[in-house]
């Protein structure tokens, strides 16, 4: 009651929704959909509360693209916002490239404790012992699955502990042609073809795209146990024959649940976003579970984590204000409200338990166990991830098309390594 008393005070709060390019403004760049932003505005109130006579103002970008070329041409000119949210992929530009201050030093002076974000996720906005972001929250990439068809196959939900082996039994038994006509109606699985869907699928079998250190595809991504990850995944599809691809664009959030609320995919591949989702759609929405993503025999459990933190420009003029915001954006109120809405996981420790703790579905408390076994993911180190996994739906889709995995792999590999600046041998 605590909680959701806090998540109403601050969806009352009343901001601009604009903002302005002033250069006197303070202002706070973030992404957020036009329907999440009273909340965002709400947290941001709080601030100008507490700095009256500050004239805060607030920009948003409802797509990444759009929020990032924004921000990016922002920095490039000179005139960069106070504070401003960003993503793993933006790290190695942004860090690297000398444009946002280390908070460490600051952080004893506004009380805040590095260690009690969840230490995956710190690792993502980190370099050495300097701190670039505070993190703001976090999804590991789980499984949903919809409870009514489990139950209308009579086959047992899913546990953390399972495998490779169990889901292909699951998804065989729970593959169904409903009306007699000798096509499939309802299908055990779905098979993505955006990287950020497979990837982790990928880890979970011992498989990876680059070799550590990022420096290098050859070598670990047409690796046997790569290729054996691979093609059991796309075999869903060949051979299998349990799940359909899914077509189409390649901006896959986890949060689009349209053939599985539908009930035309039994278990789906999906991030925290699915819980927002879930809690906004009227009526009709499945009994649903989340659950770790299975992982191949012999190998331990695996997924990855993405996440956002708000970063301050390294040549802020009032570094202390802004320190601040991010502060209040961040900590522990607005952590929970988030949660509250369901738009992530708080990445306070925490306030995250405590968000599973009074969870009665036990949703939060499945991505709070996924993320025991969650990864940082490349984005945040390699420079060029975005342009590497561009070009990785290209292996799916040519094994579903036919193409022998094991020189699909390699093909795709020292395209890759091209992109890194490595010579092909």
């Amino acid at each position: 009651m605590r909680r959701q008393a806090a998540l109403a005070l601050l969806l009352c709060g009343c901001g601009s929704l604009g903002g302005s390019d002033e250069p006197e403004a303070f202002r706070v760049d973030s992404r957020a959909r036009y329907r999440d932003r009273a909340l965002e505005e709400g947290l941001l109130e709080r601030y100008r509360d507490a700095h009256p006579g500050l004239p805060v103002v607030s920009r948003y970008a409802a797509t990444e693209t759009g929020y990032r070329e924004r921000l990016f041409a922002s920095l490039a000119r000179g005139a960069p916002p106070a504070a401003f949210l960003i993503d793993p992929a933006d790290v190695p530009a942004l860090v690297d490239g000398g444009r946002v201050l280390d908070l460490t030093p600051y952080l004893s002076r506004v009380g805040v404790d590095a260690g009690s974000f969840d230490a995956t996720v710190r690792s993502v906005f980190r370099r050495g012992n300097a701190m670039y972001a505070l993190p703001r929250g976090y999804s590991p990439v789980v499984l949903a699955y919809n409870k009514d068809l489990f139950d209308r196959a009579g086959v047992p939900y899913p546990t953390d502990d399972w495998t490779w082996d169990d889901f292909l039994r699951l998804a065989h038994q729970l593959t169904r042609d409903l009306d007699g006509d000798g096509l499939v109606d309802q299908w055990g699985t779905q098979v993505e073809r955006a990287a950020a869907a497979w990837l982790p699928w990928l880890w979970s079998g011992g498989g990876d795209v680059l070799c550590p250190g990022g420096r290098r595809a050859a070598g670990c991504l047409d690796s046997p146990t790569s290729v054996a990850a691979i093609r059991w995944y796309a075999g869903l599809v060949t051979a299998e024959a349990v799940a359909s691809p899914r077509a189409g664009r390649l901006d896959w959030s986890g949060g689009d649940l349209g053939p599985f609320t539908s009930g035309r995919v039994a278990m789906l591949t999906v991030t925290h976003a699915s819980v927002a989702q879930l809690r906004s759609d009227a009526g009709g929405v499945p009994r649903v579970g989340f659950v770790e993503l299975p992982h191949r025999a012999g190998w331990p459990p695996a997924t990855v984590v993405y996440a956002s933190g708000y970063a301050v420009p390294r040549w802020a003029g009032r570094r202390k204000l802004s320190v601040e915001l991010l502060v209040s954006l961040t900590d522990s109120l607005a952590q929970a409200a988030r949660g509250e809405a369901g738009l992530e996981l708080p990445t306070a420790t925490g306030v995250a338990q405590a968000l599973a703790a009074g969870d009665t579905l036990g949703w939060e408390a499945a991505f709070l166990r996924a993320a025991a076994h969650a990864r940082a993911p490349w984005a945040a180190r390699v420079p060029q991830w975005r342009d590497v996994e561009a070009v990785l739906p290209d292996l799916v889709d040519g094994i579903l098309a036919g193409a022998d995995p094991g020189t699909a792999a390699q093909q795709v590999a020292h395209r890759i390594d091209r992109l890194l600046g490595i010579a092909a041998r």
